[in-house]
């Protein structure tokens, strides 16, 4: 059978999430579309919080770990500045509405942002409001380990 965006959206979120995990394991069989199909429609893979291994919560992980990402999270916060303010545009470019904070997804960001910034040599170094315009509305500041 067919999957369609019919389909799809009858379909609750954890079932979205387990085709898509079934899918994965068969990419060379039909998988790769069925994956490309969730993802087009942006439907949610969960009712709650967001999975580690929600197609948006693995993106993330490739876009704040990415050179880019990295150098736009140091730039943020040498800017005193949440780390998250400088690759949240990122995210945004690449995710659109697939980002945002109903799926707990601006708080999955900030934490791989987190795990970014202590491998860097940082340290959490309190909270503030994050840049009219953004999508996440707080997020860590942090400070090197180095001074």
């Amino acid at each position: 059978m067919t999957m369609t965006i019919e389909r799809l959206r009858k379909m609750t979120p954890e079932q979205r999430a387990n085709l898509h995990e079934n899918a994965r394991k068969q990419l060379d069989n039909g998988g790769r579309e069925i994956i490309e199909l969730i993802e087009s429609s942006g439907l949610p893979l969960s009712s709650g919080s967001m999975r580690l291994s929600d197609p948006t919560y693995l993106r993330m992980q490739e876009i704040i770990w990415s050179p880019e990402g990295k150098k736009a999270a140091v730039a943020a916060t040498e800017a005193r500045l949440p780390a998250l303010a400088g690759v949240e545009p990122l995210i945004v470019a690449d995710l659109g509405d697939r980002y945002h904070p109903h799926n707990d997804g601006t708080k999955s960001a900030g934490g791989i942002v987190g795990e970014l910034m202590r491998s860097l040599g940082y340290e959490l170094a309190g909270h503030a409001d994050m840049p009219v315009g953004s999508v996440a509305k707080t997020a860590a500041l942090w400070k090197s380990r180095k001074r």
